[in-house]
């Protein structure tokens, strides 16, 4: 073979494979599902991943962070072919031309609970047994409300309800958000944490005390929508199809969530 023939022959194979791994990475690639989600659907992403991948064909390439890192993440223009964030957030992104008019379905809702490790009597029942419990914890952990975790700021204006800001704070560790479980078990068994309940249910070594009192609850309403700048996807409409199935509604009511059923709901 001429040399030169040899040189183009090799210059088109290069380019070939840039091509391919470009496209491969792109987001709105239809082999994948890029998601930017709110930390609180980790868990139940893990376990309907491998059946939404087995029965749609499609990749599921999941980022996660509060709803404060989603909501920035979207309006800073990063890429995702599907966003979840908050029923509370979600208005002002349409709003601002970020995320597509229209294209939102509320998926499940959550409250927000006590974690302590496994074996750990402790009553959270009512105001004053929830008051006695944080006195009496050598560290509490709930995620930062600076980063813009629901359940953080929350959590923070709860303990400022109670009068216990100043009496408490020696011994708060506040975590990024999606790890309150792993960071208050790694405190030793005086220590209790404060989250969405989705984030505590199928924790190895973990407990759920209970949710917070009625009167001090708060309950965050997750709901998907599709970014303005994505492009036209099947695998977007397969996975909001996917997450209204019979078998992700039995997921999200084992992780102690709500769902809103199989037809879903708009904002």
């Amino acid at each position: 073979m001429a040399p030169r023939i040899k040189r183009t022959l090799a210059m088109t194979a290069r380019a070939a494979c840039v091509t391919f791994v470009t496209f491969s990475s792109t987001p709105g690639h239809a082999a994948e599902v890029h998601v930017l989600s709110a930390a609180a659907m980790q868990s139940v992403f893990k376990d309907i991943r491998d059946e939404f991948q087995r029965t749609t064909g499609y990749r599921l390439v999941p980022h996660y962070g509060t709803i404060g890192a989603v909501n920035e993440w979207i309006i800073g223009g990063e890429e995702a072919d599907v966003i979840i964030s908050s029923s509370q957030s979600m208005p002002s992104l349409v709003y601002q031309g970020k995320v597509q008019a229209g294209s939102q379905t509320a998926i499940c809702q959550t409250s927000i609970g006590v974690v302590v490790a496994a074996g750990i009597e402790l009553n959270v029942h009512s105001v004053e047994e929830l008051k006695r419990a944080l006195l009496a914890a050598k560290a509490i952990v709930y995620a930062d409300p600076a980063r813009g975790g629901a359940a953080g700021i929350h959590v923070a204006k709860v303990i400022e309800q109670l009068g216990l800001t100043e009496q408490i704070r020696p011994k708060l560790r506040l975590a990024a958000g999606g790890d309150i479980t792993e960071v208050t078990l790694s405190l030793g068994p005086t220590a209790l944490g404060i989250t969405q309940i989705s984030e505590i249910a199928d924790k190895p070594q973990a407990q759920l005390a209970g949710p917070l009192p009625e009167e001090l609850q708060n309950y965050t309403v997750f709901v998907a929508g599709v970014p303005a700048n994505a492009p036209q996807s099947k695998g977007a409409t397969a996975l909001l199809k996917f997450l209204r199935s019979p078998k992700a509604i039995a997921v999200i009511r084992g992780k102690g969530m709500e769902d809103f059923g199989s037809d879903g709901g708009s904002e």
